[in-house]
C-alpha cells in the first residue's frame, strides 16, 4: 500500500459471537476462546493503524501497539505446545497492550478509530482475565517454565544444524558460501531471528550453538537430549550429584548409599578389565621389542589374569592369590619401565603406561577384597 494514499475506515461491526468476550464463569473459557479474543484484537488494531492519519500521535502509538508490544504475546499464546508458564507469560505482556491501547482510545475520541479500538481493549482485557492461573483453563495446561522453554530453544537449534548439515545441490552450496553476484543463501538468519524475538528460546538456542561451534565435528542428534540442567553449575543431571566446587562436595554432598562405593563384583571385574588392557598392550610391546625382561612381564602378566577371571565377589582367598600374582607382574613392569634407554622416547612412555594400568588395577583388586572381608560374617 501507497504510504501517501489515503486510509479507510476501519470495520466496527461487532465480532462474531464465538470470538465474542463470554460473561459468565472463567471456567467456561477455553484456550481457544482466548486465542481467538486475542486474534481478534490484533486484527482491529491492525486496522485502525491502516486507517490512521500517518504522522500523528495516535498513528506513531499504534505501530509501536501493532509492531513492537503485542508481537510476543500473540506468537506466545499461538503455541501448539502452550504451558501454564507460557499463559503467565502473555498475561503479563498484556499490561503493557492494555495501557497503550488506553492510550490510543484517549486520542482517538472523536474519530472513527475510537470504536474499533475500544472493541480491542474489551478483546485483550478479557483474554487477560481469563489467563488468570486460577482459571481451569490455564490450570489444565502442563505446567512448562524454564527447562521446557531450554528445549525448545534446544529443538529450534538442532533443527537448524539439520537444515545446515543438509546434503543441499552443488550450487546451493556454493551459494550458501559465496558467489560473487549472487544473493547469499543465508541459513541460519530465520532461525537467530526467530531466537533473538522470543527471549524464552535464547538460552536453549545458544547452549546448542555453543556445543556445535567449534574444531570438533557433532552431530545435530548429539544434542537432543540436552537439558537446562546439564549447562548449570552445581548439581548435574535433574537432581545430580556433582557440584563444581570440591570443597562444597566435601561438605554438602550427600552420602554414597551403602554398598555402591566399593562393590566387591563391579570392583573386581573394573580391575579384569584394566589389566587385560595392559597385558594386550604389553604384548604388542614385547613382540616388537624383543627384550627377555619384556616376555618376563607379560609372562607374569598374563597368569595373573588366569588368576584374576576365576576370582569372583564370593570368594576372597581367590582374589587375594590374584592379588599375589598381579604384584609380581607390577613388580617385573616397573624393572622393564626403569631400565628404558630414554625416559622420554616412544617406548618408554608405553611401559609407563602399561605399569600405571597394571597399578590401578591391582589398588582396585585390593579395595575389593577388602570389602569381602569387612563383610564376612564374624565368627
Amino acid at each position: 500500500m501507497d504510504i501517501l494514499s489515503p486510509r479507510k475506515a476501519p470495520s466496527t461491526s461487532k465480532p462474531d459471537r464465538a470470538i465474542t468476550p463470554i460473561e459468565n464463569e472463567p471456567s467456561a473459557v477455553t484456550i481457544t476462546d482466548i486465542r481467538q479474543w486475542i486474534g481478534t484484537a490484533e486484527e482491529k488494531l491492525e486496522a485502525a493503524y491502516d486507517a490512521a492519519e500517518r504522522g500523528e500521535p495516535i498513528d506513531t502509538l499504534l505501530d509501536h501497539i501493532n509492531h513492537d508490544v503485542i508481537l510476543e504475546a500473540c506468537r506466545v499464546i499461538q503455541r501448539d505446545d502452550l504451558t501454564q508458564a507460557d499463559a503467565q507469560r502473555v498475561y503479563q505482556k498484556l499490561f503493557p497492550v492494555l495501557a497503550c491501547v488506553q492510550g490510543a482510545i484517549k486520542l482517538a475520541e472523536g474519530t472513527v478509530l475510537h470504536t474499533t479500538l475500544e472493541e480491542a481493549f474489551a478483546l485483550l482485557d478479557a483474554a487477560q482475565t481469563a489467563l488468570d492461573s486460577v482459571n481451569d483453563a490455564v490450570r489444565a495446561l502442563p505446567k512448562g517454565g524454564d527447562a521446557h522453554d531450554f528445549q525448545r530453544g534446544r529443538d529450534l537449534a538442532v533443527e537448524m544444524l539439520k537444515q545446515c548439515r543438509g546434503n543441499p545441490s552443488a550450487g546451493e552450496c556454493q551459494r550458501r558460501n559465496r558467489d560473487a553476484g549472487a544473493r547469499q543463501i543465508n541459513v541460519v538468519g530465520d532461525y537467530f531471528v526467530e531466537a533473538m524475538c522470543e527471549q524464552s528460546l535464547f538460552e536453549g538456542f545458544t547452549a546448542v550453538l555453543s556445543g556445535a561451534i567449534g574444531p570438533q565435528v557433532l552431530e545435530p542428534e548429539y544434542f537432543e537430549e540436552l537439558t537446562l540442567a546439564d549447562t548449570q553449575p552445581g548439581i548435574a543431571g535433574e537432581d545430580g550429584t556433582c557440584w563444581d566446587d570440591e570443597d562444597q562436595a566435601a561438605t554438602t554432598a550427600p552420602p554414597e548409599p551403602a554398598g555402591t562405593a566399593a562393590d566387591p563384583g563391579e570392583r573386581i571385574f573394573e580391575a579384569y578389565w584394566t589389566w587385560s588392557c595392559a597385558t594386550e598392550i604389553l604384548d604388542h610391546y614385547a613382540a616388537n621389542s624383543g627384550s627377555a625382561l619384556d616376555f618376563a612381564a607379560l609372562e607374569l602378566a598374563q597368569g595373573a589374569l588366569k588368576k584374576l577371571s576365576a576370582a569372583d565377589d564370593n570368594t576372597k582367598a581367590l582374589c587375594e592369590e590374584a592379588s599375589g600374582a598381579m604384584s609380581s607382574a607390577v613388580a617385573v613392569a616397573r624393572a622393564c619401565s626403569e631400565v628404558s634407554n630414554d625416559a622420554g622416547s616412544h617406548e618408554a612412555l608405553i611401559l609407563a603406561g602399561v605399569r600405571k594400568l597394571f597399578e590401578m588395577a591391582l589398588s582396585v583388586l585390593d579395595e575389593a577384597t577388602l570389602a569381602l572381608a569387612e563383610n564376612e560374617p564374624n565368627e
